[in-house]
């Protein structure tokens, strides 16, 4: 349990001051988001962003 406590943070985690949402990854902050709701946006556009341009890459590599 020591080496858990010692190895730098990575999730998402609640902000009291000011409030909103945290993104760490290996103890740095990567994101802030005003709001619960503001961060799941984000993540929901980068997913149908990321999703069309698999599909896209796919498509050129079937036709191409």
């Amino acid at each position: 349990m020591s080496d858990e406590k010692s190895r730098p943070k990575s999730g998402v985690f609640y902000s009291k001051d000011p409030a909103g949402v945290v993104v760490m990854f290996r103890g740095k902050e990567v994101f802030r988001y005003k709001s619960v709701e503001e961060f799941i946006e984000v993540h929901i556009k980068g997913m149908k962003a990321l999703e069309e341009k698999q599909e896209a890459e796919l498509e050129r590599q079937y036709n191409g």
